[in-house]
């Protein structure tokens, strides 16, 4: 195996959209005041195990949670070296229910501050564009929050939960922004695996493919390369968790598998036997030897530092396409709501200026103050059509927006109307306006093919790069 890390054709795979990184417990760090550790009975050992920063003590939430478990329902000194498994066996052994140490685990989560929480990983993580889907094996909700603070969209958390189903399966979901498979459950959701043994089970049933979320999770890696960061399992369970993550052999495989995790170096049979089975393990540790000629990390948020800086480089020398001035108007009916923001999503990605009414309250002082001047001023209308629209018993996109659209056009030399069928409706159909049934209509029959659509669109209409 070369020992320097290809830099270049990683970033091009991450461009590409080709890898999904998979994001475990040693990235999620937090930072606490003296008064949230010093009262706990273990305080002296907990600051061995992390660091003082600015007055603060900067710790891995899940050893954090160790102590703080212990300190909450055990009645005797720590005797052993405490990690989440461990203590959790031994809560469990003194008659401490599950779901006790359920409940107390998503209270301490839950109750973190924002400026508690070291988000800077997962923001970086959000920020690397060719990353449209995250398996996190956390429990915690760090990820979201990323999301949340850099005020991206995003769709709703997959949480896998035992014994409760992991999502609605009616419930749709936008292409056009990323999604997350939370496989070891969620402080938001039902249930979460906190054991090793629960984790196991959570994988064993994940990848018995009954439950909705196991289809909807390969369906999407099927064809991506995987990254797992910061994700640092037991020797058994890494094997195991790859080989089913995976769906293919080790050997013989044809997906790239990278391993950048904190402590993967230290069991050096586990490193063996991931590099001797077509695994790229990132150097990762404070104990490399000096004399390494390889780059290496002291830990996986120092990789990620790296990955983030190297992708954002890529990306100023990649057009990712030019942004336009012209505006476009979306004309939807409120039960296409999801639909229409899937429609917004692409077309924004592609670099269109959209203009979206996302007020349910279709009153008519909004009508006359806000839409009436998109509608005159915008260069496209786009009506989505489609039963919901037609039929519509409120009719205002029918009356309002569409038939005020028909009478603007009137007035211009080429038409800027811009009709699509989001359903089974035909084009032909009576109930919609004649003058919208003149024009040529696009039908999309299957939302995967919105990217081509959109690009189409752009291809056949006239705008205006912005300089």
């Amino acid at each position: 195996m070369n020992d320097q890390f290809n830099w270049k054709s990683f970033v091009y795979n991450v461009n590409s959209r080709a890898i999904i990184p998979i994001i475990g417990n040693d990235l999620s760090f937090i930072k606490l005041s003296a008064d949230k550790f010093e009262p706990l009975e273990s305080s002296e050992l907990i600051k061995t195990q992390g660091s003082m920063e600015n007055g603060k003590l900067r710790i891995n939430l899940y050893k954090y949670l160790s102590f703080k478990l212990w300190d909450i329902f055990s009645k005797g000194p720590l005797t052993f070296k405490p990690n989440i498994n461990s203590v959790t066996l031994h809560l469990l052994a003194e008659n401490i229910s599950e779901n006790d140490i359920n409940l107390a685990i998503k209270n301490e989560i839950s109750n973190l501050t924002i400026d508690e929480i070291d988000l800077e990983p997962f923001i970086q993580l959000t920020q690397i564009g060719g990353f449209d889907c995250f398996i996190n094996v956390n429990y915690d909700n760090f990820l979201e929050l990323a999301f949340e603070k850099t005020s991206r969209h995003i769709n709703k958390s997959f949480n896998f939960s035992i014994p409760f189903p992991s999502i609605d399966p009616n419930e749709r979901k936008d292409a056009a922004i990323p999604k997350i498979y939370n496989l070891m459950g969620n402080i938001t959701g039902y249930n979460f695996a906190v054991t090793d043994e629960q984790s196991l089970e959570y994988l064993y049933l994940l990848q018995e493919n009954t439950e909705t979320i196991a289809k909807e999770l390969f369906d999407t890696i099927s064809r991506k390369n995987l990254l797992l960061i910061g994700s640092s399992f037991p020797d058994w369970f890494m094997r195991f968790f790859i080989r089913i993550i995976s769906k293919e052999r080790f050997k013989n495989g044809v997906k790239a598998k990278y391993v950048a995790c904190d402590f993967t170096l230290q069991d050096p049979e586990l490193k063996y036997f991931l590099e001797n089975n077509a695994t790229r393990v990132i150097p990762i540790g404070t104990n490399i030897p000096s004399d390494s000629s390889e780059l290496h990390y002291n830990n996986s948020i120092e990789f990620i530092k790296e990955m983030h800086a190297q992708c954002t480089k890529s990306a100023e020398h990649i057009s990712t396409g030019p942004q336009f001035k012209e505006v476009i108007f979306i004309s939807y009916s409120w039960s296409d709501k999801l639909l229409a923001e899937t429609f917004r999503n692409e077309m924004e990605k592609n670099g269109l200026n959209v203009f979206f009414d996302d007020d349910e309250l279709k009153t008519g002082d909004r009508y006359n103050n806000v839409i009436k001047n998109y509608l005159k001023d915008c260069a496209y209308f786009v009506p989505l059509i489609s039963q919901n629209a037609i039929a519509d018993k409120n009719r205002y996109v029918y009356d309002k927006e569409w038939r005020s659209a028909i009478v603007l056009d009137g007035f211009k030399e080429q038409s800027y109307i811009r009709p699509f069928i989001i359903d089974d409706t035909a084009a032909a159909d009576p109930r919609i306006p004649e003058e919208i049934r003149k024009l040529n209509i696009e039908k999309i029959l299957n939302m995967d093919d919105l990217p081509k659509v959109i690009r189409k669109f752009i291809s056949e209409n006239t705008f205006t790069p912005i300089e």
